[in-house]
């Protein structure tokens, strides 16, 4: 087992300059982590290359952006499509894995089954064409490679949610109610597709990343550079609690599963000399972390790491006035913090917080309790569609940003912890 190593502090600064360039394989959008780490090579004075997933046409095949959509996109950006996954893909019976659950009724969803031959040999296709679009893009994003940079490439794939009609009602059920339990979705046919997916989406395109990306480093390196690459994961965090900081994660977190590979892939390109570092980020609200609720929960807490650390720093006063206002007359973040306490100490979380057996699969109490936490929490706030959980995602998007370009030009592990701790300090640096 892979022992947790929370990073405690980093070096004042990056190592990066107005020379190096900062590029972001895969595409940015609103409310993500790597915000935070654009928002740093920004003030360094590094040079910032985009990217894109690319989109789909009316055949649904995958596509460059317009000129059009070029014109909303920061710039530069290298318009190869960089979107991965295989549920789309067609095997040579012309069969996509989302058409083999077309016409699939939510009621029957655990008697779905897969021909699953078919589903490897699409996975193959997609593979493939993702490696081929990757060698494009790498010969498009070496022309705007200045002559002696440091280049950081930031792995910014996640998920892989296929896109099947029927998956996200039965990962809404799986999520959001008790009365279907991970285990046995993950079991099914319908689950062994998403892993599958996952897999290839978060773990696998890094990779696939640094395997094709050799050539680019041994060029950069020639001309005086280097090549480093960062990525975002998770497997729980360090949160305050009860006065102290311990260990946490949500559950069920089914992409946990590649996110263990995703470490692994970095611990092995660390082995053969190169620069690479996983970062398990603490939870934030994103678009696409919103269908897991309860994973906002463990937001709540850094309340109390700021009031322990800095509780008279102005940052500490300003965060605390600004989620006051955020709640009801009636409620205080006293009583808020409190509510957190009680629920991460319960004997039912702790029972779902153990390291050695992460990621593990949901249990209807665990579930229940969790649902139920997550609505109290709502219910404090005086708008539902504003909550604390937005301005506290800022600043772990921020911190994270702070320590992926403080750590990258050497890491000093393959894979690092960021918790609650380490985001109170660096937002009062």
């Amino acid at each position: 087992m892979h022992q947790l190593k929370p990073l405690r502090h980093v070096d004042a600064v990056s190592g990066y300059g107005a020379k190096d360039v900062l590029v972001v394989f895969g595409e940015v959008f609103a409310r993500g982590y790597v915000n935070g780490l654009i928002e740093e090579a920004r003030k360094a004075g590094m040079k910032v290359i985009h990217g894109t997933v690319g989109r789909r046409d009316e055949n649904d095949q995958l596509r460059p952006l317009t000129a059009d959509e070029l014109a909303t996109k920061d710039q530069p950006l290298v318009n190869v499509p960089l979107e991965c996954g295989f549920d789309l893909a067609r095997s040579s019976q012309g069969v996509s894995p989302c058409d083999q659950l077309k016409g699939l009724k939510l009621s029957e969803w655990n008697k779905a089954t897969l021909d699953l031959a078919q589903v490897e040999e699409a996975r193959a296709v997609g593979r493939d064409g993702f490696r081929a679009r990757v060698k494009q893009y790498l010969a498009e994003l070496e022309k705007q490679i200045p002559a002696g940079a440091n280049v950081l490439i930031a792995h910014t794939m996640a998920g892989g949610v296929p896109r099947a009609k029927i998956i996200a009602p039965i990962m809404s059920r799986v999520f959001k109610g008790s009365d279907v339990s991970s285990k046995e979705f993950w079991s099914g046919d319908v689950g062994r597709f998403c892993e599958m997916s996952f897999m290839d989406v978060t773990a696998n395109s890094l990779g696939d990343l640094i395997e094709l990306s050799a050539g680019l480093r041994d060029r950069v390196a020639k001309q005086g550079g280097q090549v480093s690459y960062v990525a975002y994961g998770y497997h729980g965090a360090e949160i305050y609690v009860s006065g102290g900081y311990q260990w946490q994660s949500y559950s069920p977190y089914l992409q946990g599963f590649a996110k263990l590979e995703l470490e692994n892939i970095a611990r092995r390109a660390t082995s053969d000399g190169i620069r690479v570092c996983v970062f398990n980020a603490p939870e934030i609200l994103t678009n696409s972390s919103s269908i897991f609720q309860g994973v906002e929960i463990a937001l709540y807490p850094l309340l109390g790491a700021f009031r322990k650390e800095a509780p008279d720093h102005a940052v500490t006063r300003k965060l605390m006035a600004q989620c006051t206002r955020l709640l009801r007359p009636e409620h205080t973040v006293d009583a808020l913090i409190e509510l957190t306490d009680g629920y991460f100490g319960s004997d039912i979380i702790q029972r779902w917080t153990q390291f050695d057996q992460w990621p593990q699969h949901s249990g209807p109490e665990q579930m229940e309790l969790m649902q139920a936490t997550s609505r109290r929490l709502v219910d404090m706030h005086k708008d539902r569609r504003d909550l604390l959980t937005a301005t506290l995602s800022e600043v772990v998007i921020k911190a994270c940003g702070h320590a992926m370009l403080r750590e990258a030009l050497n890491p000093r592990e393959p894979t690092w912890w960021i918790g609650h701790q380490f985001v109170t300090a660096a937002s009062l640096h």
